[in-house]
């Protein structure tokens, strides 16, 4: 099937587009889920610059973006992790907007939106190695750093001393030094992608690449500078030419209600579902290396939407009246939404978005064939859904 688009439905005006006649044809199509779209590693490394959990798949940020957007639009996700969406916009000769209050996903997504210079990698780089070389020992840092927290063990068990010493010092180092920031998150992103798994160039013990579950196996020297290096070296050349052939979006990290990023055309979004695994657990260590601490872990989580939505979900009138200032007179918000056994996101929201957006489909997929990666990542969920709207 050629794949369509929006003006070809009824005008060359945007605003005049039926909108959903085109949700119905993707739900009912639903293109994401035919080959070669439905492999693991559809969307290239760059995709995977920092495994994430939870993260949505690249496929359906493809066709989302490919239908219900047009090239040299300004597409915004303001919930955006590690930023597959607005990544697939830029990839998509889209301006590609992401924000999200977590460190970790606005380091990751800056990384993948926003230009920079090579020489300013290698710069960073060299002032990394300088600052470990000339370091203390690690039992001097153990007076600033509780290297007894973690969730799933402590972070001193997961790394041989000698790795654990440079990776306290990169922490700090990326905490401490001004630096360029596209090209500092570009770094500190391949970092957090090696900072634990189960694959040869992990720096930690034998643990999971997505969720650092407590670790296993020897302890083993794994020297920082070397295994960032590789990396480095495999996603800088893709995040290079990424830049010299499609425009530079940008990445903010701000409360949703907050966010000052001028007029977009589109808002595709796929907020944390309902019942689902909490964000900040599954992600401790590397939101730890952004400089969390205990106490962030007790705190911090009140603040986002995920803990918000789970007494009801009230905090998206503000949502809606926070998308309806952004969005263009006539522009396009798409939802990607999840149901468990006791909670529709779509029928919840609906009424909600009604006031600012005029609700054109919402249609439903069901995920209980859907492959799992190695963990029960859909948690509760059993099926997905996609709201198409117009801003009023």
């Amino acid at each position: 099937m050629r794949q369509p688009r929006l003006l070809d439905l009824h005008t060359s005006d945007p605003a005049g587009i039926d909108l959903g006649e085109l949700g119905r044809l993707f739900c009912d199509t639903a293109p994401h889920r035919r080959d070669p779209f439905t492999r693991r590693n559809w969307g290239g490394a760059l995709h995977s610059l920092c495994s994430y959990q939870g993260k949505l798949k690249p496929a359906i940020a493809h066709f989302l973006v490919s239908w219900f957007t047009e090239p040299g639009w300004r597409v915004l996700d303001p919930l955006a992790g590690v930023g597959t969406i607005p990544l697939e916009a830029r990839r998509l000769g889209r301006v590609g907007l992401a924000n999200d209050l977590s460190p970790l996903a606005d380091c990751v997504s800056r990384a993948k939106l926003e230009p920079f210079v090579l020489g300013d990698v290698a710069h960073v780089l060299d002032l990394l190695g300088q600052h470990i070389a000339r370091g203390p020992d690690l039992a001097s840092l153990e007076s600033s750093v509780d290297l007894g927290f973690g969730l799933n063990g402590s972070i001193r068990n997961y790394f041989h001393a000698g790795t654990l010493r440079e990776v306290v010092l990169a922490r700090q180092f990326f905490l401490v030094e001004v630096l360029p920031p596209a090209a500092r998150d570009v770094v500190r992103s391949s970092l957090l992608h090696i900072l634990h798994g189960n694959r040869p160039y992990a720096l930690s013990r034998r643990s999971h690449p997505v969720t650092p579950f407590a670790p296993t196996g020897e302890f083993e020297y794994r020297p920082l500078l070397e295994r960032l290096g590789v990396r480095l070296g495999r996603v800088v050349p893709l995040l290079h030419e990424l830049g010299e052939s499609t425009p530079p979006g940008t990445a903010r990290r701000e409360d949703f209600r907050d966010l000052v990023i001028g007029a977009v055309d589109a808002v595709i979004t796929s907020p944390p579902f309902a019942q689902s695994l909490r964000f900040w657990s599954m992600n401790w260590m590397r939101l730890w290396f952004m400089g969390w601490g205990p106490d962030d872990f007790a705190s911090e989580p009140a603040r986002y939407l995920e803990s918000e939505q789970r007494k009801d979900f009230s905090a998206y009138a503000s949502f809606s009246a926070a998308m309806h200032r952004l969005v263009r007179p006539g522009g396009v918000l798409v939802m990607h939404l999840g149901e468990t056994p006791s909670v529709n996101m779509a029928e919840e929201l609906a009424p909600i978005l009604a006031p600012h957006f005029e609700i054109a489909h919402i249609g439903r997929e069901s995920v209980r064939d859907t492959e799992s990666h190695g963990l029960t990542d859909k948690g509760a969920t059993v099926a997905h859904w996609y709201l198409f709207a117009r801003r009023r």
